[in-house]
Parts: C-alpha cells; structure tokens; sequence
C-alpha cells in the first residue's frame, strides 16, 4: 500500500494560479479537464500517436466513455539522432511544441521546446530546430537516478514531481502529480497491454496546463519503455 493517498476530486477541481505560458495557447487553462489518453500503436517514437479525448464518465464495466477529440494530440517522429515526439493542434495538424529525448544524459532527460519565447528576451535554442524553425525550451523531464520519482521542471520556475498512489494489489498504477509542492493532477492505468496498446485516465486541475500534462504522461510511458529494457523503476 502506498503511503500517498489517491487524490479526491474535490482536490482537484481546486483553482492554481494561472501558468505564465503554456504549451498550447488555444488551449484553456482556466478549467478541470478529465481525459482519456490512449497510446496508438506501434510505438510512438516509430511514428505513430498519442491520441486524446475528453471523458464524460465510466460504463457498468468501469471502461470510459468517451466523448470528443481534446485540442491537442502527440505524433512520434523517429528522427536520425534524437527521437522527437511533436505535440500539434488536433483540427489543424499544426505543431505547437516539440518533445525531444537527450540521448546523452547521465539520467534519462527529455526536453520540451516551443515555437515562440517562453518569457521576455528568452533565446532560441543554438542546437535544436524543428524542420528548420527555431524552437525555444520550455521544461526537462528528469527520471531521477536511484529514485522513484520523475519530476519537471519548467523555464518559468515550475516544479512538477510524480508520486505513486492507491493501492500496490488493485493491479493498476495511479500517480499523483504536484506542482510546486500542491496537487494538481491524477494519472491512472486503464490498460497496459501490448496489441492494445496503454491507456491513461488523466483529470488535470484547473489554473494547469493540460496539454503540458499530457506532454508529462507521453514522455513518461516513453521512460517506462526504456526501463522494461533494462532499467528497474516504472511509473
């Protein structure tokens, strides 16, 4: 049983201060978002998606229903140095951010970048670019060694860190996710299977970003990958 309780919803539809900048600003922040968030197989860093829909409730069965697209989605890209993932508009197919993973990290490192500066006088990045368009950092994705957390940190001072939650014999993995030492987010394990592909419940307080949690939840399964080959720690 883990120590860290499973975050009520009343917790969560508690209001955060506003995100100086965001992923996605066609994307409100000042809502409770419930998502479903299904991996698309085969493995995204080959190519293929991360696709999300809004969640309205669960059947007789406990299995969501599900109602309409979420205004992002994630696309893979296998690339020849660094894998990408790119986050994009659902209507439009327009990329809004970039995810990259760091393939020389001492820790298993991912960075999150944009299209525009995250903040007054910030400077594009000298080594990255996106089908030649200059991307801007806006956070790094840490699973820290030796330690059962992933935290992010991102440009404008935020501090998110994963906890695992609920019960160790329920056959699920929940986690809870804070920013800046508050609750603001809740990730539960629907499915993990390998012709299904895995699935995720996320419910994301209102005052944050969503599209940067559902960012957070694609770099992870992509850490929890790695580990299957080799590493111990999952999430």
């Amino acid at each position: 049983m883990h120590s860290t309780p499973v975050p009520t919803d009343a917790v969560l539809h508690k209001q955060h201060p506003m995100p100086a900048a965001v992923l996605h600003p066609g994307v409100p922040t000042d809502r409770f978002y419930h998502l479903v968030m299904k991996e698309k197989l085969w493995k995204s860093w080959s190519g293929d998606s991360f696709g999300i829909k809004y969640m309205t409730s669960k059947d007789s069965h406990g299995r969501p229903i599900e109602s309409g697209p979420f205004e992002a989605d994630i696309k893979g890209a296998a690339m020849s140095f660094r894998d990408r993932m790119v986050v994009r508009d659902t209507q439009s197919g327009t990329p809004v951010a970039v995810i990259l993973s760091m393939m020389f990290s001492f820790e298993r490192t991912f960075k999150i970048y944009t299209f525009c500066p995250n903040f007054d006088g910030q400077r594009p990045s000298q080594n990255q670019k996106h089908e030649g368009r200059a991307l801007y950092e806006f956070a790094e994705c840490k699973d820290k060694f030796m330690s059962i957390r992933t935290t992010l940190k991102t440009v404008i001072g935020d501090d998110y860190v994963t906890d695992a939650v609920g019960s160790t014999m329920s056959g699920t993995r929940e986690l809870r996710v804070t920013r800046n030492g508050h609750v603001c987010a809740y990730m539960k394990t629907l499915n993990l299977g390998f012709m299904a592909g895995n699935k995720w419940e996320l419910k994301i307080a209102p005052g944050i970003d969503p599209v940067l949690m559902v960012a957070f939840r694609a770099i992870m399964d992509e850490m929890n990958e790695d580990k299957r080959n080799g590493f111990v720690k999952t999430n």
